[in-house]
């Protein structure tokens, strides 16, 4: 394993492995916040383009919404890189390179990127249904 500092080192990538050699050896933690505060944005837009009934906002609005999963992050346990979720398959640090040469068995935990953020959508789904219903029952 060759020491490799990403605040120092200039390469980002200190291997070629191939993208999706990596994916099953990754420790990454999904960071929906950037999506979220987006998404919070997006909604006072909509209600204001529905109120005002402007047309163009709305169709901006809609935009807007369909761009905000793309704002999802990820954060590596191992080296601490913080980059879009898009990029997750080509993030390949020293420790994850090691483990996959060495024929590691692929990390119990965190569950996969993937899954972290279809959990993070049920959960915001859910909270968004609750407090309406709840909101609607005061």
């Amino acid at each position: 394993m060759t020491p490799f500092d990403p605040d120092l080192d200039t390469m980002t990538r200190p291997t070629t492995v191939a993208p999706g050699e990596v994916a099953d050896f990754q420790r990454l933690i999904a960071n929906p916040l950037l999506a979220v505060m987006a998404l919070l944005g997006v909604w006072v837009l909509f209600r204001y383009s529905l109120e005002s009934r402007n047309l163009a906002l709305f169709l901006a609005t809609l935009f807007a919404a369909a761009v905000c999963p793309l704002l999802i992050q990820y954060h590596c346990l191992d080296c601490g890189r913080t980059d879009l979720a898009l990029r997750s398959r080509a993030h390949a640090c020293a420790a994850v390179v090691h483990r996959r040469r060495a024929d590691e068995d692929a990390p119990f935990f965190p569950p996969t990127l993937r899954s972290q953020v279809k959990a993070w959508a049920l959960t915001s789904v859910l909270a968004g249904l609750l407090y309406a219903i709840f909101r609607h029952h005061s």
